[in-house]
Protein backbone atom coordinates (compact mmCIF):
# COMPACT_ATOMS: atom_id res chain seq x y z
CA UNK A 1 0.00 0.00 0.00
CA UNK A 2 1.41 3.18 -0.65
CA UNK A 3 1.22 6.36 1.29
CA UNK A 4 1.04 10.22 -0.66
CA UNK A 5 2.02 12.73 0.88
CA UNK A 6 0.75 16.06 -0.05
CA UNK A 7 3.35 19.27 0.59
CA UNK A 8 1.58 21.95 2.78
CA UNK A 9 1.46 24.89 0.84
CA UNK A 10 2.49 28.16 2.19
CA UNK A 11 0.84 31.41 2.48
CA UNK A 12 2.18 33.88 0.03
CA UNK A 13 0.69 36.37 2.49
CA UNK A 14 2.59 35.25 5.48
CA UNK A 15 5.43 34.67 3.37
CA UNK A 16 5.95 38.64 2.04
CA UNK A 17 5.26 39.75 5.23
CA UNK A 18 8.56 37.45 6.39
CA UNK A 19 10.59 39.07 3.59
CA UNK A 20 8.86 42.40 4.62
CA UNK A 21 9.95 42.20 7.86
CA UNK A 22 13.55 40.57 7.16
CA UNK A 23 14.14 43.48 4.91
CA UNK A 24 13.20 46.08 7.13
CA UNK A 25 15.24 44.30 9.91
CA UNK A 26 18.14 44.41 7.30
CA UNK A 27 17.83 48.17 6.44
CA UNK A 28 17.67 48.66 9.99
CA UNK A 29 20.91 47.03 11.24
CA UNK A 30 22.96 48.44 8.21
CA UNK A 31 21.77 52.14 8.27
CA UNK A 32 19.83 52.44 11.37
CA UNK A 33 23.21 54.21 13.01
CA UNK A 34 23.77 56.44 10.63
CA UNK A 35 19.85 57.45 10.51
CA UNK A 36 19.76 58.17 14.04
CA UNK A 37 22.88 60.20 13.66
CA UNK A 38 21.22 61.94 10.51
CA UNK A 39 17.94 62.52 12.80
CA UNK A 40 19.94 63.74 16.02
CA UNK A 41 21.98 66.33 13.30
CA UNK A 42 17.89 67.48 12.18
CA UNK A 43 17.21 67.65 15.47
CA UNK A 44 19.61 70.33 16.98
CA UNK A 45 19.27 72.02 13.42
CA UNK A 46 15.58 72.63 14.01
CA UNK A 47 16.26 73.68 17.89
CA UNK A 48 19.53 75.84 17.01
CA UNK A 49 19.91 78.41 14.14
CA UNK A 50 23.58 78.34 14.44
CA UNK A 51 23.75 74.37 14.65
CA UNK A 52 23.60 73.56 10.95
CA UNK A 53 25.93 75.77 10.05
CA UNK A 54 29.27 75.74 7.64
CA UNK A 55 31.34 77.34 10.80
CA UNK A 56 29.69 75.01 13.61
CA UNK A 57 30.50 71.98 11.08
CA UNK A 58 34.12 72.92 10.99
CA UNK A 59 33.99 73.61 14.89
CA UNK A 60 32.64 70.21 15.24
CA UNK A 61 35.75 68.37 13.05
CA UNK A 62 38.51 70.66 14.77
CA UNK A 63 37.44 70.14 18.41
CA UNK A 64 37.21 66.25 17.50
CA UNK A 65 41.05 65.86 16.29
CA UNK A 66 43.06 64.29 19.34
CA UNK A 67 39.60 62.14 20.19
CA UNK A 68 39.40 60.62 17.00
CA UNK A 69 43.14 59.91 16.77
CA UNK A 70 42.78 57.67 19.76
CA UNK A 71 38.97 55.92 18.95
CA UNK A 72 41.32 55.27 15.65
CA UNK A 73 44.07 53.79 17.26
CA UNK A 74 42.18 51.81 19.89
CA UNK A 75 40.39 50.30 16.77
CA UNK A 76 43.25 48.45 16.08
CA UNK A 77 43.29 47.30 19.68
CA UNK A 78 39.74 46.05 20.06
CA UNK A 79 39.73 44.35 16.85
CA UNK A 80 42.57 42.24 17.83
CA UNK A 81 40.52 40.97 21.05
CA UNK A 82 41.84 43.38 23.68
CA UNK A 83 41.56 46.71 25.34
CA UNK A 84 44.02 49.05 25.74
CA UNK A 85 43.33 51.67 29.09
CA UNK A 86 46.70 53.61 28.71
CA UNK A 87 45.40 55.44 25.18
CA UNK A 88 44.69 58.78 27.17
CA UNK A 89 47.65 58.89 29.40
CA UNK A 90 49.66 57.71 25.89
CA UNK A 91 48.70 61.25 24.51
CA UNK A 92 49.62 63.14 27.43
CA UNK A 93 53.51 61.27 27.58
CA UNK A 94 54.05 62.21 24.13
CA UNK A 95 52.54 65.90 24.40
CA UNK A 96 54.74 66.10 27.71
CA UNK A 97 58.23 64.49 25.94
CA UNK A 98 57.49 66.52 22.38
CA UNK A 99 57.25 69.64 24.54
CA UNK A 100 60.18 69.36 26.72
CA UNK A 101 62.69 68.18 23.41
CA UNK A 102 61.47 71.05 21.05
CA UNK A 103 63.89 73.53 22.87
CA UNK A 104 66.83 71.34 22.39
CA UNK A 105 66.35 69.37 19.33
CA UNK A 106 63.65 71.30 17.25
CA UNK A 107 59.81 70.93 16.65
CA UNK A 108 61.03 68.11 13.69
CA UNK A 109 63.09 66.03 15.97
CA UNK A 110 61.10 66.56 19.03
CA UNK A 111 57.82 65.24 17.19
CA UNK A 112 59.80 62.07 16.45
CA UNK A 113 60.90 61.44 19.57
CA UNK A 114 57.21 61.84 20.88
CA UNK A 115 56.30 59.65 18.39
CA UNK A 116 58.96 56.48 19.30
CA UNK A 117 58.15 57.31 23.06
CA UNK A 118 54.62 55.92 22.41
CA UNK A 119 55.25 53.20 20.40
CA UNK A 120 57.97 51.71 22.61
CA UNK A 121 54.93 52.07 25.45
CA UNK A 122 52.70 50.10 22.89
CA UNK A 123 55.31 47.82 22.42
CA UNK A 124 55.77 47.61 26.14
CA UNK A 125 52.13 46.66 26.41
CA UNK A 126 51.63 44.51 23.32
CA UNK A 127 54.70 42.45 24.88
CA UNK A 128 52.88 42.45 28.65
CA UNK A 129 50.04 41.52 26.75
CA UNK A 130 51.04 38.60 24.62
CA UNK A 131 54.41 36.93 26.08
CA UNK A 132 54.05 37.73 30.17
CA UNK A 133 50.28 36.46 29.68
CA UNK A 134 48.46 39.17 31.61
CA UNK A 135 45.03 40.39 30.96
CA UNK A 136 44.87 43.53 28.71
CA UNK A 137 42.80 45.90 31.24
CA UNK A 138 45.54 44.69 33.82
CA UNK A 139 48.68 45.10 32.08
CA UNK A 140 46.96 48.64 30.77
CA UNK A 141 45.94 49.93 33.49
CA UNK A 142 48.97 49.41 35.14
CA UNK A 143 50.76 51.41 32.74
CA UNK A 144 48.18 53.85 32.98
CA UNK A 145 49.53 54.23 36.83
CA UNK A 146 52.92 54.33 35.80
CA UNK A 147 52.81 57.04 33.04
CA UNK A 148 50.74 59.15 35.13
CA UNK A 149 53.43 58.84 38.03
CA UNK A 150 55.91 59.33 35.31
CA UNK A 151 54.21 62.48 33.69
CA UNK A 152 54.11 64.17 37.09
CA UNK A 153 57.75 63.26 37.81
CA UNK A 154 58.82 65.09 34.32
CA UNK A 155 56.21 68.32 34.62
CA UNK A 156 56.46 68.59 38.31
CA UNK A 157 52.45 69.36 38.29
CA UNK A 158 53.05 71.98 36.04
CA UNK A 159 52.22 73.02 32.13
CA UNK A 160 55.46 72.76 29.85
CA UNK A 161 55.21 75.79 27.64
CA UNK A 162 55.81 75.48 23.70
CA UNK A 163 58.18 78.83 22.64
CA UNK A 164 55.53 81.06 20.54
CA UNK A 165 58.45 81.64 18.01
CA UNK A 166 58.04 78.00 17.25
CA UNK A 167 55.90 79.46 14.51
CA UNK A 168 55.98 76.13 12.33
CA UNK A 169 54.73 73.39 15.34
CA UNK A 170 52.02 75.66 16.31
CA UNK A 171 51.22 76.04 12.62
CA UNK A 172 49.89 71.98 12.58
CA UNK A 173 47.61 72.37 15.36
CA UNK A 174 46.69 76.16 14.80
CA UNK A 175 47.23 76.90 11.00
CA UNK A 176 44.10 76.97 8.59
CA UNK A 177 44.01 75.97 4.88
CA UNK A 178 41.31 78.55 3.63
CA UNK A 179 38.12 78.02 5.78
CA UNK A 180 39.87 74.39 7.55
CA UNK A 181 42.00 73.84 10.05
CA UNK A 182 44.83 72.17 9.24
CA UNK A 183 44.73 69.03 11.71
CA UNK A 184 41.07 68.50 10.01
CA UNK A 185 43.73 67.49 6.56
CA UNK A 186 46.11 65.71 9.24
CA UNK A 187 43.09 63.98 10.39
CA UNK A 188 41.68 62.84 6.86
CA UNK A 189 45.41 61.67 5.95
CA UNK A 190 45.67 59.44 9.25
CA UNK A 191 42.52 58.42 8.18
CA UNK A 192 43.36 56.95 5.17
CA UNK A 193 46.33 55.55 5.85
CA UNK A 194 44.84 53.61 8.55
CA UNK A 195 41.84 52.86 6.03
CA UNK A 196 43.99 51.28 4.12
CA UNK A 197 45.80 49.71 6.39
CA UNK A 198 42.82 47.84 8.17
CA UNK A 199 41.19 46.57 4.83
CA UNK A 200 44.07 46.47 1.59
CA UNK A 201 46.62 45.45 3.59
CA UNK A 202 47.77 41.87 5.55
CA UNK A 203 47.95 43.85 8.97
CA UNK A 204 44.31 44.80 9.06
CA UNK A 205 43.56 40.98 7.76
CA UNK A 206 45.62 39.78 10.42
CA UNK A 207 44.38 41.93 13.23
CA UNK A 208 41.18 41.18 12.49
CA UNK A 209 41.71 37.01 12.22
CA UNK A 210 43.58 37.25 15.15
CA UNK A 211 40.54 39.01 17.22
CA UNK A 212 37.95 36.85 15.09
CA UNK A 213 39.30 33.38 16.68
CA UNK A 214 42.97 33.49 17.67
CA UNK A 215 43.13 29.70 17.52
CA UNK A 216 41.71 29.33 14.44
CA UNK A 217 44.47 32.00 13.41
CA UNK A 218 47.13 30.03 15.09
CA UNK A 219 46.27 27.06 13.93
CA UNK A 220 45.59 28.95 10.17
CA UNK A 221 49.84 29.94 10.27
CA UNK A 222 49.13 33.37 12.03
CA UNK A 223 51.73 34.41 14.33
CA UNK A 224 49.14 35.50 16.68
CA UNK A 225 51.33 37.27 19.12
CA UNK A 226 53.08 39.51 16.91
CA UNK A 227 49.82 40.85 15.61
CA UNK A 228 48.11 41.49 18.58
CA UNK A 229 51.42 43.16 19.69
CA UNK A 230 51.27 45.10 16.05
CA UNK A 231 47.72 46.53 17.55
CA UNK A 232 49.10 48.01 20.64
CA UNK A 233 51.89 50.12 18.70
CA UNK A 234 49.67 51.24 16.52
CA UNK A 235 47.32 52.10 19.00
CA UNK A 236 49.98 54.19 20.86
CA UNK A 237 51.36 55.74 17.40
CA UNK A 238 47.66 57.15 16.87
CA UNK A 239 47.63 58.31 20.41
CA UNK A 240 50.98 59.89 20.17
CA UNK A 241 49.60 62.25 17.00
CA UNK A 242 47.05 62.60 18.94
CA UNK A 243 49.63 64.29 21.66
CA UNK A 244 51.51 66.17 19.35
CA UNK A 245 48.87 67.72 17.56
CA UNK A 246 47.47 68.88 21.11
CA UNK A 247 50.68 69.66 22.53
CA UNK A 248 50.19 72.29 18.92
CA UNK A 249 46.91 73.25 19.70
CA UNK A 250 47.58 74.50 23.26
CA UNK A 251 51.07 75.81 22.67
CA UNK A 252 51.69 73.89 26.05
CA UNK A 253 51.72 70.37 27.24
CA UNK A 254 49.47 69.75 30.20
CA UNK A 255 50.08 67.42 33.34
CA UNK A 256 47.23 65.59 32.63
CA UNK A 257 45.77 66.44 29.49
CA UNK A 258 44.98 63.26 27.90
CA UNK A 259 43.23 61.19 30.18
CA UNK A 260 39.61 62.48 29.11
CA UNK A 261 39.88 60.78 25.73
CA UNK A 262 39.64 57.19 27.12
CA UNK A 263 35.83 57.34 27.66
CA UNK A 264 35.26 59.29 24.01
CA UNK A 265 37.54 56.51 22.48
CA UNK A 266 35.56 53.52 24.22
CA UNK A 267 32.25 54.96 23.05
CA UNK A 268 33.11 55.73 19.43
CA UNK A 269 34.87 52.77 18.69
CA UNK A 270 31.78 50.36 19.94
CA UNK A 271 29.46 52.94 18.32
CA UNK A 272 31.61 52.93 15.28
CA UNK A 273 31.06 49.09 14.89
CA UNK A 274 27.18 49.30 14.74
CA UNK A 275 27.43 51.30 11.55
CA UNK A 276 27.00 49.40 8.34
CA UNK A 277 26.17 46.47 10.19
CA UNK A 278 29.30 45.56 10.54
CA UNK A 279 29.06 44.41 14.40
CA UNK A 280 33.44 44.58 14.21
CA UNK A 281 34.82 47.68 15.09
CA UNK A 282 36.43 49.24 12.00
CA UNK A 283 37.61 53.03 10.78
CA UNK A 284 35.28 54.07 9.22
CA UNK A 285 32.66 53.55 11.73
CA UNK A 286 34.67 54.50 14.91
CA UNK A 287 35.62 58.44 12.51
CA UNK A 288 31.68 58.62 12.21
CA UNK A 289 31.60 57.60 16.28
CA UNK A 290 33.40 60.50 17.31
CA UNK A 291 31.41 62.58 15.03
CA UNK A 292 28.51 61.59 16.57
CA UNK A 293 29.53 62.28 20.04
CA UNK A 294 31.02 65.41 19.44
CA UNK A 295 28.03 66.69 17.05
CA UNK A 296 25.92 65.85 20.09
CA UNK A 297 27.82 67.82 22.45
CA UNK A 298 28.04 70.89 20.35
CA UNK A 299 24.55 70.53 19.45
CA UNK A 300 23.38 70.27 23.90
CA UNK A 301 25.67 73.23 24.75
CA UNK A 302 23.71 75.41 22.35
CA UNK A 303 20.40 74.63 23.62
CA UNK A 304 21.90 75.08 27.28
CA UNK A 305 22.21 71.38 28.25
CA UNK A 306 24.79 70.69 30.98
CA UNK A 307 28.33 69.28 31.08
CA UNK A 308 26.86 66.82 33.40
CA UNK A 309 24.31 66.20 31.09
CA UNK A 310 26.74 65.73 28.12
CA UNK A 311 29.47 63.07 29.96
CA UNK A 312 25.41 61.10 31.49
CA UNK A 313 24.80 60.58 27.41
CA UNK A 314 28.33 59.61 26.69
CA UNK A 315 28.00 56.38 29.12
CA UNK A 316 25.22 55.81 27.76
CA UNK A 317 26.19 55.51 24.23
CA UNK A 318 29.18 53.64 25.06
CA UNK A 319 26.22 50.91 27.09
CA UNK A 320 23.65 50.92 23.94
CA UNK A 321 26.88 50.76 21.67
CA UNK A 322 28.35 47.32 23.15
CA UNK A 323 24.87 46.24 23.70
CA UNK A 324 24.07 46.90 19.92
CA UNK A 325 27.24 45.35 18.90
CA UNK A 326 26.65 42.05 20.85
CA UNK A 327 22.88 41.76 19.40
CA UNK A 328 24.80 42.24 15.78
CA UNK A 329 27.44 38.89 16.81
CA UNK A 330 24.38 37.34 19.15
CA UNK A 331 25.39 34.22 16.88
CA UNK A 332 28.36 33.63 18.70
CA UNK A 333 29.38 32.28 21.53
CA UNK A 334 29.79 34.53 24.33
CA UNK A 335 32.93 33.97 26.16
CA UNK A 336 35.01 36.74 26.76
CA UNK A 337 34.89 37.85 30.87
CA UNK A 338 37.10 40.04 30.88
Amino acid sequence: MTTTTTPVASSPGRSTTQATRGGALGVLRRWGTIIVILLVGVLFGVLSPYFATVSNFNNILFSMIVSAMVSMGLTYVVAAGSFDLSVGVIVTTASIVTALLIPHTGWPLAIVGGLIIACVIGLVNGLLVTYARLSGIVSTLGMMFVLGGINQYLTNGYQIPVDYGEVAFRFIGQGRVGPVGFPVFLLAAVFISGHVLSTRSKVGHYIGAVGDNPMAAYYSGILVYRWVVVSFVLSALFAGIGGVILTSISSSAQPVGGEGYLLEAFAAVFLGATILGKGKPHLLGTLLGVFFLYMVSSGMNMVGISFATRQLFNGLVLILAVGANALLNREEIHLKFI
